[in-house]
């Protein structure tokens, strides 16, 4: 199995912005995490954000799980999904999956900094180009980060 690659270089990417955060990487494959080893670790971890990526379409469930699972062991985990299915879907992803809080488009190293930021200052997330979440019943669709 591959190593996750993309979450790699997103972690290398915000510990290069940010020495102070605490971040983790997690390969499930690797490690051979099922489900419920997934939400003792999440548990055990207590993360603020949890950042899962689909490459392709026949990912989603998986990412979608995740995500699910780290909602059940505490729903004010900020939930990021990313990737070329979330990019594709977006409005569709946000409107179908609740779980979901934000969607990363695009390239995502300079859009995931920008919420990571915003998210731990509390400033505005509007100002994040590439990023897509509900505002109340909106979903928000920032530009793209050029």
């Amino acid at each position: 199995m591959p190593p996750p690659l993309g979450i790699l270089q997103l972690a290398a990417y915000l510990e290069s912005k940010n020495t102070e955060w605490d971040i983790k990487v997690l390969d499930s494959q690797a490690e051979n995490f099922g489900w419920s080893k997934l939400q003792r670790y999440i548990e055990s971890a207590m993360p603020d954000v949890i950042v899962s990526s689909a490459l392709a379409t026949c990912n989603t469930f998986t990412i979608l799980r995740t995500i699910e699972i780290a909602k059940k062991v505490n729903p004010d985990i900020k939930t990021v999904v990313g990737g070329q299915h979330f990019t594709a879907l977006a409005d569709e992803s946000l409107k179908n999956y609740p779980e979901i809080d934000f969607v990363v488009r695009g390239e995502g190293e300079v859009t995931l900094y920008q919420l990571v930021k915003s998210l731990d200052e509390e400033t505005s997330l509007l100002d994040v180009k590439g990023l897509s979440f509900r505002n109340n019943d909106e979903i928000i669709n920032n530009p793209l980060a050029l």
